[in-house]
């Protein structure tokens, strides 16, 4: 569950705070004409991602890294174009400034931001049965509410972010909306100088990559930066609407300033909570969901007439035993081996088809987890093939031991190396 809700929140968060950001701008500037443009240029983007990851998860002709560096390298300048025509027309009157060319820029915007940050968000749903057992599973169940809180967080989100700016002063509102952009449009080049370098299309410059490595490592304070200038501007039309008097000719009229000033009130507050709450998923969501578990060291085994022989009494408790057998050439050979029910077990690799052999598994409340992917697996799957579960090994059971082939376990020497 919390591995999707941080991936979800991870992906839409900052959008949705500068989205919501901007379309209140927008109604506060009473620039209405761009609702329609905005709307068929997220569709566009819409149909694009859609399009995208049908594509990337039904075959391997898409390089994703070269279709977000083309969003991007168009992205960003239409984003700094569309503050500047901002800056520009904000003496003007909202129907001059809602030009053609300020509607045709937020098509475009709207268009861009939709097809590069979606196609993660239609991709996620077809991992969620990876390592599940059962689709009809309290497990699989978990994954979709993780999935589908994330978008509602994002969405309540965007939704807040307008109702607070569509209320603020344009002076105010003004140099926040720049500062939002201008964070958002760092954040995005910086992906963009790690695709140029990764794919190698600059030249590898000793100080160009350590100042894009410093980036990297600290690109989680935009994230902060972000969700600052947003809190201010919930703080500060809270305050606004606490102070503000109440006006009104008649008591009916009164009455319906002050439902105004505490609906304004109850949004600044709820979007500070929201706030909160994307912050808390992004850091100590982030935290659990990426913590390391170690794992104890796997217990050395040798053949003997050309087996590995394990006696029932060692493995038989029902708990999750790693073992490690040194191959021919060298390599360690990690299996697993766990008492399932009275009289099964369950063998396999500690890889699997989906990670490698780059992890490994531990025992949790009676499951087996994947230490990279967080998959859970139900001990009784074990020796099935399938997503995540453990690459079954061969066996048998002779005379009160479990009896394992030296031949079986050479054969899986690659996935090791």
């Amino acid at each position: 569950m919390l591995h999707f809700l941080l991936l979800v929140t991870e992906t839409l968060f900052p959008l949705s705070v500068l989205s919501g950001a901007v379309l209140g701008f927008a109604r506060r500037r009473r620039l209405f004409e761009v609702r329609v443009p905005s709307g068929r240029g997220a569709a566009l983007g819409f149909l694009t991602a859609a399009v995208l990851a049908s594509l990337k998860m039904g075959t391997g002709f898409i390089v994703r890294e070269y279709y977000d560096l083309a969003v991007l390298l168009a992205m960003i300048p239409l984003e700094l174009f569309l503050l500047v025509h901002l800056f520009r027309t904000r003496s003007l009157s909202s129907e001059k400034a809602a030009s053609p060319l300020m509607r045709l820029l937020f098509f475009c915007v709207a268009a861009s931001w939709t097809a590069y940050y979606l196609p993660d968000i239609f991709i996620y749903p077809s991992h969620f049965a990876v390592g599940v057992v059962q689709v009809v599973s309290s497990e699989f169940v978990l994954i979709v509410v993780g999935y589908l809180a994330g978008l509602l967080l994002c969405l309540v989100t965007s939704r807040a972010a307008y109702k607070v700016c569509a209320d603020l002063p344009l002076e105010v509102l003004f140099p926040a909306i720049a500062a939002l952009l201008g964070i958002f449009t760092a954040q995005q080049a910086i992906v963009v100088g790690q695709i140029l370098f990764g794919r190698g299309i600059l030249p590898r410059h000793d100080l160009a990559l350590t100042l894009l490595v410093f980036l990297l490592n600290n690109v989680r304070f935009t994230l902060f930066g972000l969700a600052g200038i947003a809190a201010f501007l919930a703080v500060f039309l809270w305050k606004r609407s606490r102070n503000a008097a109440i006006c009104g000719d008649n008591p009916a009229g009164k009455r319906k300033c002050r439902s105004l000033l505490n609906a304004r009130i109850r949004w600044s507050k709820g979007y500070l909570a929201l706030l909160a709450s994307g912050l808390l998923v992004l850091t100590v969501g982030d935290h659990y969901s990426n913590k390391k578990v170690e794992l104890s060291p796997p217990v050395a085994v040798a053949a003997v007439d050309g087996r590995v022989s394990l006696p029932l009494s060692l493995v038989g408790d029902g708990a999750l035993h790693r073992f490690a057998y040194t191959a021919k050439g060298g390599t360690n050979i990690r299996f697993i081996v766990i008492k399932k029910t009275e009289t099964a077990y369950g063998v396999g690799l500690d890889a699997c088809d989906v990670c490698g052999a780059g992890g490994g598994y531990y025992e949790r409340k009676g499951q087996v987890i994947c230490t990279l992917c967080d998959v859970v697996m139900n001990k009784v799957t074990i020796g099935f093939a399938g997503g995540c579960n453990p690459v079954p090994l061969p066996f048998r059971i002779m005379e009160g031991r479990l009896v394992i082939d030296i031949e079986d376990l050479e054969a899986e020497e690659a996935r090791f190396l």
